[in-house]
């Protein structure tokens, strides 16, 4: 049967539309992961490797993986088998990555090198790249989606600082380059901080476990109704946030991973963190005091009292306005030096 040749984005609509393998022909095919270095200095390229086992007749794949953008930067993916490939989709920590042979021949067999990864090393800290699913094509255009469950991890020194374009005259220079030293924040692809940006739960969740130093965990965490929406980046530091108190969800048992993180909530999670004296007789001195929500006045004025927050123009705390990148930084860095 001969094949036309495919657009690269044609690739992935060819692999969501092909007639299943029978069960048996799957179960036999693993997968592994492998790093070329386990220990890199900040600054350094990283490269992960796909290998697929017990292969039979792989004409095309489609590789989901996902790994930390907070430590590690995505820079670019390459199959190793001849074909033709799509250009990575990349999203929020997770890597989807697809090629296909092109012409009338046989799939690989037995074990191949699927594809490689090429990561730069940020900040500083443990983290890791798992392999989540992969989607297996024969030449006969029968495919069947595999759980992979691969993983690989790796622990990243701190090197020299990055030089941003953003922050020289930024009030929180200081703060954002002594954060990105410690490890537990880094700037973007564009070598920019962003400082204005906004911060999510999930973002402002794993910057505050990183920084105290917490050790991750793997649960699951499927008690929340939105589990299918936390990143996988994430779910260490929110289900080790989870499990000691510091953060939890909504009334719906939702987490709302992607919602903007307000001033309240901030610092809530910091004083739980923490753990200080809650005393509900205390209180702050915001001009603005009467906004602050029942649930968080007593957190805000233990914080307050700590001597780790600070307001915004005319002494006001701005307590539901949303989280800058900015004065996420300031507010952890203030509260692990205390």
């Amino acid at each position: 049967m001969k094949r036309k040749l495919l657009s690269a984005n044609l690739i992935l609509l060819l692999l969501s539309l092909l007639i299943p393998f029978a069960a048996l022909a799957a179960e036999s095919a693993s997968f592994t992961l492998t790093i070329s270095n386990e220990k890199p200095e900040a600054g350094q390229e990283v490269i992960v490797s796909v290998k697929g086992h017990d292969l039979k007749d792989l004409y095309a794949y489609e590789v989901n993986l996902g790994y930390d953008p907070e430590l590690l930067r995505f820079k670019k993916a390459k199959s190793d088998i001849p074909g033709m490939s799509i250009t990575p989709i990349v999203k929020n920590g997770s890597i989807q990555f697809a090629n296909t042979m092109i012409g009338d021949k046989a799939g690989e067999d037995g074990d191949a090198l699927l594809c490689t990864l090429a990561f730069d090393a940020i900040g500083n800290g443990k983290t890791k790249v798992e392999l989540n699913e992969v989607k297996l094509v024969s030449s006969q255009l029968a495919s069947v989606t595999q759980k992979a469950d691969a993983r690989i991890t790796t622990e990243i020194k701190g090197g020299k600082v990055e030089a941003f374009t953003d922050i020289a005259d930024h009030w929180a220079k200081e703060a954002i380059e002594q954060a990105v030293k410690i490890g537990f924040v880094n700037g973007f692809e564009d070598h920019t901080f962003r400082p204005q940006g906004l911060v999510t739960r999930a973002e402002f969740t794993a910057m505050l476990t990183r920084a105290l130093q917490l050790p991750g965990l793997e649960d699951a965490l499927t008690d929340f109704a939105d589990d299918d929406r936390i990143p996988q980046w994430a779910r260490p530091g929110i289900s080790t946030a989870v499990a000691a108190g510091i953060v939890n969800g909504y009334e719906d048992n939702t987490f709302r991973a992607d919602n903007r993180i307000n001033r309240a909530e901030m610092t809530t999670l910091v004083v739980r963190a923490l753990k200080l004296d809650v005393n509900s007789t205390a209180a702050s001195t915001f001009s603005d005091t009467s906004q602050i929500p029942d649930w968080a006045a007593t957190y805000v004025a233990s914080a307050y009292k700590a001597g780790f927050i600070q307001g915004r123009d005319g002494n006001q705390f701005a307590p539901l306005e949303q989280s800058t990148r900015a004065e996420a930084v300031k507010l952890i860095l203030s509260a692990i030096k205390k």
